[in-house]
């Protein structure tokens, strides 16, 4: 996924980490957490900071990319535990609390780069509904398992989204409410898509009523063909330029992150967004803990808790680009929340949506298959 710099918020996080991280040395504990740079808003430290008072206090890293969090993981897997010799060398020490995208949930697992974390004693953990509690189960190999183990804690989660220009479209008469409208003819050659196999080929089942994770996509009527007509309608794919050619024209509506554009709508007023409303692709960044860290569950305990507390779901569905887990359970929610339908999806439209699941070879195959078919044909 693309950079996303936002330079007030930045300065704001930074400050406001290096006070809870530098200034407390008097606090009881201190957490050392590795963040997605945005994530997690200057706000809802705050937030914290005045919940917990002088208990816990955070030490924030935030990096820019779940890719290099991913690699802090990794290397955290590699280092010894902190001693004495270590613990005053921060940067030597392995992250209490880190941010994974769920992409690599169930390779970290696999790995043994994250340990399990007794999320059920957490207090609103019997709230957490679908699509998390299934998603957050795994056996040791990282694959769903009713019965498996909590490895994360989700604390924000988004969409796939359709984002568009407001004033080419009103000159056709009509704006864009679900994927079948990508095929409009007077489309063609106006439309980006991501370039990334299991978005596009998924936009396609959920037109047909499928699911993103159909295990055996051969078997799907008309997909190729289906996909060879879209294809016509491109301009272009890809994963992180497909913001700017919309904002000058070059193309009238994108597939896209709504972490990439959500902030983008604040600043630019031609533009407009919507969910498709046969469903769409959710992602989601959690917490988990590396498996070299010693600190307690009782002590992460502390920040699980409250990042499901009602404050935090308000804070975090308001100030992060995304939406709290807990969302739809939680009461007196800010009306600017409940009246974004980017933010607080309609009902149907989220329960039709889904996280797009890791596959075993044969089917990952079959879409490749699929995707190179069209694309290099």
């Amino acid at each position: 996924m693309p950079n996303r710099r936002h330079f007030l918020t930045i300065s704001a996080l930074y400050a406001l980490a290096g006070c809870l991280g530098g200034c407390q040395r008097t606090s009881e504990t201190t957490l050392q957490i590795n963040t997605l740079r945005g994530s997690i808003s200057p706000q809802l430290l705050t937030l914290f900071r005045q919940n917990q008072g002088q208990t816990v206090s955070l030490d924030l890293k935030p990096l820019e990319q779940l890719q290099e969090l991913f690699v802090v993981l990794q290397d955290a897997a590699m280092k010894m535990p902190e001693t004495s010799e270590n613990f005053l060398n921060r940067s030597a020490a392995v992250p209490d609390l880190l941010t994974l995208g769920h992409g690599w949930y169930q390779q970290a697992i696999a790995l043994g780069f994250v340990q399990p974390l007794s999320l059920e004693e957490l207090t609103r953990w019997e709230e957490l509904g679908e699509p998390w509690q299934r998603f957050l189960r795994r056996n040791v190999q990282g694959e769903i398992d009713p019965q498996g183990q909590l490895w994360g804690q989700p604390y924000r989660w988004g969409t796939t989204m359709l984002v568009y220009r407001k004033d080419k479209l009103k000159n056709l008469g009509w704006t864009p409410t679900d994927w079948a409208d990508l095929w409009r003819p007077e489309l063609q050659g106006k439309i980006s898509l991501l370039n990334q196999s299991r978005e596009v080929l998924g936009l396609l089942l959920k037109k047909q009523g499928k699911s993103y994770n159909e295990t055996d996509p051969e078997a799907i009527a008309n997909l190729e063909s289906d996909f060879q007509t879209l294809h016509r309608q491109v301009k272009f794919y890809s994963s992180t330029h497909y913001l700017q050619p919309l904002n000058m024209g070059d193309t009238w509506i994108a597939q896209g992150w709504s972490q990439d554009i959500l902030p983008l709508l604040q600043r630019y007023r031609n533009l407009g967004a919507v969910i498709p409303a046969s469903g769409t692709a959710l992602w989601c960044d959690l917490w988990v803990q590396p498996q070299r860290s010693q600190t307690s569950f009782e002590t992460l305990k502390t920040w699980l808790d409250f990042c499901w507390e009602p404050a935090a779901i308000q804070q975090i569905s308001r100030s992060s680009h995304g939406a709290s887990p807990l969302i739809y359970a939680a009461t007196n929610l800010d009306p600017a929340i409940t009246d974004n339908p980017l933010i607080y999806l309609d009902q149907n439209t989220f329960r039709a949506s889904e996280i797009i699941e890791m596959l075993d070879p044969d089917a990952t195959a079959q879409y490749q298959q699929v995707w190179q078919a069209v694309r290099q044909g």
